[in-house]
């Protein structure tokens, strides 16, 4: 036992707990003494060169207790650790402090508040359901990939006549709205498939019947939800000029064109490579519906009273990951809060939801985890590190020795998600109801976001 530190502990609600630590004299008057040879350069006393004065001489000229803040900044660390490890506690979220009495003589003394993990009561969650689909590919779905590429892959010809849907045309625009152009709703000798939907509301039907030289208005209403706030919902006008029509003649389907689009020399192979891929799509998508109808029934039938301070930590964790990817994007934060026009209050409150639906999701299978007596073996903890740093099973062992047992923790806490997930698709049951309808992947931004 650690002589330099002490702690009680008292359970001030369910998940949330109070540490009493207490600092010896000892140990706080070597912590003004680290604090000192530490921060006497800060100081300036008459007779001695910077950061050579002695500490009596300081604590004369600026008082006795000037170091004290200083020391207790050096031991609180050790200090708060050395009380979690004694009563075996494990905060989810940073701790609420008070310091108490500090002096030589006696010591010093702060308190801690820390939450934990709440205990999840769940209990019926044998034979959840899941919509039953069929995966195998139809006809509509192998050839509206085909008729993809043949769109990349097709022939533009200009045309003298007026546009007709499927049309491309070639156009310059000018937005306004209230009669005032708007940044971004410019663009010059823009490439535009009628029909494509990559404009807003009605605005490629009404340059269908238009031929080249014309000069059209288009009237239309940006949506409610559009991706740049201060445009939602807004009525607005563009002029536009239509430079150019071009009708797009599309490649036959025949193995030529298989082997033009693919690394097959027939249709019937590439045919069979786009169904087989369509069926992995679906086996994913399925997996992916089955997994979110389960945990969304589970989190429904547990019983949990979640402290503010799990969802607080889990934006936190959130934010980081944003913060990392706009790094690898070589951005940073500031320069992601301008392009998006958000602040750090916004971003945080628009990641409360998920932060919510994530910490509920992850107490709930533990709960399972915990109630049917999992655990992850050393063979299947080697077996994930292997997999994560895509390693032989030898030198994966030597990384998992060395992993701080905290962050073993919570990497097991993670495989035992897994697995408890795992557990309950073994028991779940796959009832008719329609597959919920996937979005795809929202599209990049594009720089003519004034009419997109």
């Amino acid at each position: 036992m650690d002589t330099k530190f002490s702690s009680t502990l008292e359970t001030l609600e369910p998940a949330k707990l109070k540490l009493t630590v207490t600092i010896s004299p000892e140990a706080f008057r070597e912590g003004i003494q680290l604090a000192y040879n530490k921060n006497k350069g800060r100081f300036n006393v008459q007779g001695f060169r910077q950061g050579k004065a002695p500490r009596k001489m300081i604590e004369q000229m600026y008082g006795r207790e000037v170091f004290y803040e200083d020391a207790m900044n050096e031991l609180l660390p050790d200090a708060y650790e050395s009380a979690l490890d004694e009563h075996n506690v494990e905060p989810v979220y940073r701790p609420e402090l008070e310091f108490g009495s500090t002096s030589e003589a006696e010591g010093a003394i702060f308190y801690a508040t820390v939450y934990i993990r709440p205990e999840v009561e769940v209990d019926g969650y044998y034979g959840l359901t899941y919509p039953k689909t069929d995966i195998e590919p139809t006809e509509d779905e192998i050839l509206n990939v085909i008729t993809v590429e043949q769109e990349k892959n097709a022939n533009q010809e200009s045309v003298d006549r007026p546009a007709e849907m499927g049309d491309v045309v070639i156009i310059n625009f000018k937005g306004y709205i209230d009669d005032v152009a708007f940044e971004g709703g410019e663009g010059f000798e823009h490439s535009l498939t009628l029909g494509s939907k990559n404009f807003i509301d009605t605005f490629e039907e009404q340059l269908a019947g238009h031929k080249p030289g014309d000069d059209v208005v288009v009237n239309v209403t940006f949506p409610e939800a559009y991706h740049a706030p201060e445009y939602a919902g807004k009525a607005a006008k563009f002029e536009v000029e239509i430079i150019d029509v071009r009708s797009k003649n599309l490649p036959e389907l025949n193995d030529e064109f298989a082997s033009n689009v693919s690394e097959f020399e027939t249709l019937a192979e590439y045919r069979e490579d786009i169904s087989k891929k369509i069926k992995e799509s679906k086996e994913n998508n399925l997996d992916n519906i089955m997994a979110s109808s389960i945990v969304k029934q589970l989190v429904e039938k547990a019983k949990m009273d979640v402290p503010e301070a799990m969802y607080l930590a889990r934006v936190d964790e959130l934010l980081e990951d944003i913060a990392a990817n706009m790094k690898r994007q070589g951005m940073d934060m500031e320069m992601y809060m301008r392009f998006t026009q958000s602040t750090p209050e916004s971003i945080r409150e628009s990641l409360r939801p998920r932060a919510e639906e994530e910490v509920k999701n992850i107490l709930a299978l533990e709960a399972v985890a915990t109630k049917e007596a999992m655990i992850i073996s050393d063979e299947e903890f080697v077996e994930n590190i292997a997999k994560m740093t895509m390693q032989e099973k030898e030198e994966a062992a030597k990384i998992a020795e060395t992993i701080h047992p905290n962050r073993r923790k919570v990497l097991e806490r993670s495989m035992l998600c897994e697995k408890a997930l795992d557990f309950l698709k073994e028991k779940a049951i796959a009832i008719d109801e329609p597959m919920p309808e996937v979005k795809p992947a929202a599209k990049k931004a594009k720089k003519d976001k004034g009419a997109e």
